[in-house]
């Protein structure tokens, strides 16, 4: 039986890593330390932490309900916006790696919707959806259909996913194209001999192939799409109401907005835990995946 020993990393190594460590430490470690120490010891006349440490602010920004409002938020605009960028970009990169082989020049433009500024992107759809002259909203005015796509919960929400989805997609699209690549022709080739249908092809024997590498791709966008902030803060300000105040959005209020530096450096904390806990889930579901 063969065993494998990991190799060691020696001192003349561990210097070449040093910097990366110490970008690091400066950058995620310390501003999280940072932010926890406020959280315990923070008030709201200045940003120093103080001692002793409580949990006086964790306690006040849980016993209310708007941090939940804002999560259940993010689960629903994770939902929308994830779900559809992963199953409309990997039907669009199934299509195209089909029908369309030589696609060199397609990738330019899939991936420059994703390379441009969220801020900007909003501006744009801003215009676009701003009362009666806005381009979207006029068009659909003429033929008797009046939307004020910004001003009721349910539209608002629904136009944060859709831009999202705009931008991002091609981005999916992009990736799984180059996971199609990993595919083995013996194995397409095999399933033409048994008979197999281009649909019963890619679901039985494609997909189960690049599973490990969607749930990558679905991690990439989760990490992305969990700290969506220009485009709540250009087009809705998290409102009508509260019913786009996501967490991040809703930690900017707190933080900026109210000057609660306690309560909100709480919420950035939890903001954090929820990331990492979501990543470790999905890291755990590609380990499965790539023993299948």
């Amino acid at each position: 039986m063969i065993t494998r020993t990991r190799p060691r990393l020696r001192g003349w190594q561990l210097g070449f890593t040093a910097p990366l460590f110490f970008v690091l430490l400066a950058t995620t470690i310390l501003p999280v330390l940072y932010s926890l120490a406020l959280a315990l010891g923070g008030s709201d006349d200045d940003l120093a932490p103080r001692t002793p440490l409580s949990l006086d602010n964790v306690e006040t920004v849980f016993s209310g309900g708007a941090v939940w409002d804002s999560l259940a938020l993010v689960v629903v605009f994770l939902a929308g916006a994830m779900v559809g960028e992963l199953a409309l970009g990997v039907f669009t990169a199934l299509v195209l790696d089909r029908y369309l082989p030589n696609r060199h020049g397609l990738r330019v433009l899939l991936l420059w919707p994703a390379v441009l500024p969220p801020i900007a992107v909003a501006l744009v759809f801003r215009f676009i959806l701003q009362g009666e002259i806005g381009l979207i909203s006029y068009y659909l005015g003429q033929v008797g259909i009046d939307q004020e796509w910004l001003t009721q919960p349910v539209s608002a929400m629904a136009v944060i996913i859709a831009i999202d989805m705009w931008q991002f997609t091609p981005f999916v699209i992009l990736l799984t194209l180059a996971a199609l690549k990993t595919v083995p022709d013996d194995v397409l080739e095999a399933s033409q001999l048994d008979g197999a249908g281009a649909v019963r092809t890619a679901w039985t024997v494609v997909l189960p192939i690049i599973k490990p590498a969607l749930i990558s791709i679905a991690l990439l966008r989760f990490i992305d799409a969990v700290q969506v902030f220009p485009t709540i803060y250009v087009l809705t300000r998290g409102g009508p109401g509260s019913s786009t105040q996501l967490l991040t959005f809703y930690n900017f209020e707190v933080f900026f907005g109210q000057l609660n530096f306690g309560q909100g450096a709480a919420i950035a904390v939890f903001v954090v835990l929820f990331t990492i806990g979501c990543v470790a889930l999905f890291m755990q579901f590609q380990r499965r995946a790539e023993r299948v």
